[in-house]
């Protein structure tokens, strides 16, 4: 998945000529830095930067989208072309199995895929340092994945407790390779420690490109199976990020904590540290994965993008969704 970033404040995105650019002052006046065609979607970061309507149409008509954050890295509005190209049959489908005993079973999927990428991430993180703990901890968030494939009773209540389980383990395992000063002591969406922020703003990024992946499928993204629906509340990208998170997220920020500049300001990541994080997560969706689907290396985002033309293709056909397994 390829992404331009907006985040400076005073920043114009343009159109000129058939092109797309993003104007912003500097010392010496004015850079004007081309915005390549190829890109899938424009992320603006800040409420300080300004857009043409030209612009957005010329977007839109590359198919490029336009999305919107807030300071947290939470997309607050996006614009896409106004018509999706998958027939209306996949969304009838999913409406009528969701509340089925179909739903139940995709929920159990997403949560167990979810355990167990988060048990690959550690092994990652014990063998990048040489850590044998970390390699026990492992064992121990894989042992609760199992236990949710196991189950025969798939409550949502269940459900919750083994994912509860599996992400305190988890978390505190992620906790023990940071850098003490970050103050790190679990995962917290609300907490404002610069660490679970930085996890906010890329998770942000991680639902944005999961949201389009949903609706290229032809898949309404506000109905669910695991993540109550409520109107506004994109239910099934709620469900279907969660295969992705460690691997798209927690990895690539664990391992470049030591490096990235993090500031706070006025309760809030500044500008640079939003930009690092986002060049981190980013730059990782577009690096190359084992995927065993089709046993060979992919783009994240591009495992993201299959991931959803495969859930809709389940739903259509109505049998059993394997989710997204990562090697790493």
């Amino acid at each position: 998945m390829k992404v331009f970033f907006i985040a400076s404040p005073g920043s114009r995105l343009v159109a000129r000529k058939g092109g797309i650019y993003v104007v912003k002052k500097v010392k010496e006046g004015f850079e004007r830095v081309v915005v390549p065609s190829d890109v899938d979607a424009i992320i603006i970061a800040s409420s300080r930067v300004g857009i043409s309507s030209k612009a957005i149409s010329l977007a839109t008509a590359k198919g490029i989208d336009i999305v919107f954050l807030d300071y947290t890295g939470f997309p607050v509005a996006r614009v896409y072309p106004p018509y999706i190209s998958k027939t209306v049959a996949t969304r009838v489908t999913q409406y009528t199995l969701f509340p089925r005993e179909f739903g139940k079973r995709l929920a159990r999927e997403f949560i167990y895929t979810k355990i167990v990428n988060q048990a690959e991430v550690v092994r990652y993180l014990a063998k990048n340092y040489r850590d044998a703990s970390l390699r026990e901890e492992a064992y121990r968030v894989d042992s609760i994945a199992t236990e949710v494939r196991s189950s025969t009773n798939m409550d949502e209540d269940i459900l919750r407790n083994l994912e509860a389980r599996a992400a305190k383990i988890y978390w505190q395992a992620i906790a023990y390779t940071l850098p003490k000063e970050l103050s790190f002591t679990g995962r917290d969406h609300d907490a404002k420690d610069p660490f679970n922020m930085a996890l906010n703003y890329g998770y942000a990024i991680l639902y944005s490109a999961c949201e389009k992946a949903l609706l290229l499928a032809g898949l309404d993204p506000y109905l669910g199976v695991f993540h109550t629906p409520k109107s506004g509340k994109p239910s099934l990208t709620l469900d279907f990020v969660e295969m992705f998170r460690a691997v798209v997220v927690d990895k690539p920020l664990a391992i470049n904590a030591k490096r990235i500049r993090f500031e706070v300001s006025e309760n809030r990541l500044d500008y640079e540290t939003r930009r690092e994080v986002a060049k981190v997560v980013l730059e990782n969706l577009g690096s190359s994965y084992f995927y065993n689907k089709v046993n060979k290396r992919l783009e994240l985002g591009e495992i993201i993008k299959r991931e959803a033309w495969e859930l809709a293709d389940c739903i259509r056909e109505a049998r059993e969704y394997r989710g997204f397994r990562a090697s790493l």
